[in-house]
């Protein structure tokens, strides 16, 4: 990858005609503020390695930018056909694997400024789009740049998973947090009914009325776990009492236990998934949510989960639920009752036509 990046730093100067000593003049400039975005190690060794620090930064932002120039013009000028990464999809996809961890991120300040001494005299979209153009994927509500403020690209990826800044919940008190929730096949034992949004693109917006919770569609592949793990990882540290996206997941790891509360999910077209296993997929749920703390949460879950609850302790609904549980809950439990209730529809059969052939 070093040769590779030192490429992309020589076709990133060629193609802006960057002028390199300015643009490591401005780095050490804005050294001391780049370091206070990493931990104690690099403070400590400021004066040590300063020059080796600003020429890791350099090539790093370079090649970053150099790569989403190229994946925006992918078809434009042909980069599928000529460049090292994109006729090899699984090294993009291991590039891309790599900008999503939270100890890889480099400030988006740094990538703004040095993409703006490079393009001043260019017509380049801003560095914002290019990088809402690469990260697209992810972006499944569609939000434009327009006002988009963010630390580094985990927390972009982050805030393409929030509802709009004026519909986020509020939080509960500080020690409020979620601790019990029925999974979904005890949910559905009690006879409540999941479907998937069809519209709704924000993964946090659950809705619930009158015995059915709809929530849109979570699609599980090799990358989520690693997305999510990372973006939990970042709210840890920065959002601790705003951890919007930890608070789905914990709800998540309580409506799924087992494998056939996946494969409720997957019926109803909730959960999509490559991994093919239902019982990997609810592993990594449950992975998730491990050494996590939380300050507080949802209140609007925390409502949420309290009215499922409640669907499920009504005394109708539960004794529906212990009902299913206790004879048909397994296919030879199915077999047995089934047969029960034959027998017995039999038995009060041949006792009505007892007592009409004594009449």
């Amino acid at each position: 990858m070093q040769q590779l990046k030192l490429g992309y730093l020589k076709s990133f100067v060629e193609r802006t005609e960057l002028n390199l000593e300015h643009c490591f003049s401005k780095l050490q400039e804005w050294e001391n503020n780049i370091r206070l975005c990493y931990g104690k190690i690099i403070e400590q060794k400021i004066e040590e390695r300063s020059d080796e620090f600003v020429k890791m930064i350099l090539i790093d932002a370079c090649f970053i930018i150099e790569h989403f120039i190229r994946y925006y013009y992918l078809n434009d000028e042909g980069w599928e056909e000529r460049d090292p990464l994109f006729l090899k999809p699984w090294i993009t996809e291991e590039v891309t694997h790599d900008l999503i961890l939270l100890e890889n991120q480099l400030p988006f300040f740094v990538l703004k400024r040095i993409f703006k001494l490079a393009t001043a005299q260019a017509d380049y979209p801003s560095f914002l789009e290019l990088t809402f153009n690469y990260f697209k994927f992810f972006n499944a509500q569609n939000l434009r740049p327009d006002g988009v403020i963010v630390q580094h690209f985990t927390d972009l990826l982050r805030t393409f998973h929030l509802p709009p800044r004026g519909r986020l919940p509020e939080r509960s008190e500080p020690g409020v947090i979620l601790d019990h929730l029925y999974s979904t096949s005890e949910l559905v034992e009690a006879g409540l009914e999941f479907k998937v949004s069809k519209n709704n693109k924000c993964l946090l917006d659950l809705q619930y009325h009158q015995g059915v919770l709809t929530m849109p569609c979570l699609d599980i592949s090799d990358m989520t776990e690693i997305l999510m793990r990372n973006i939990a990882a970042f709210e840890q540290r920065h959002y601790p009492s705003m951890t919007y996206i930890t608070d789905y997941l914990k709800f998540l790891d309580f409506l799924i236990n087992v494998e056939k509360d996946v494969d409720k999910l997957v019926s109803e077209g909730i959960i999509t998934t490559l991994l093919g296993d239902s019982k990997e997929v609810a592993k990594m749920v449950n992975r998730l949510c491990k050494n996590l703390t939380q300050v507080n949460f949802s209140s609007y879950y925390l409502d949420l989960s309290g009215k499922l609850n409640a669907y499920y302790e009504n005394p109708v609904h539960k004794y529906k639920a212990n009902l299913i549980h206790q004879y048909f809950s397994t296919p030879w439990k199915i077999a047995t009752s089934s047969a029960a209730i034959l027998l017995l529809l039999l038995t009060l059969i041949q006792t009505i036509c007892s007592i009409l052939s004594l009449l």
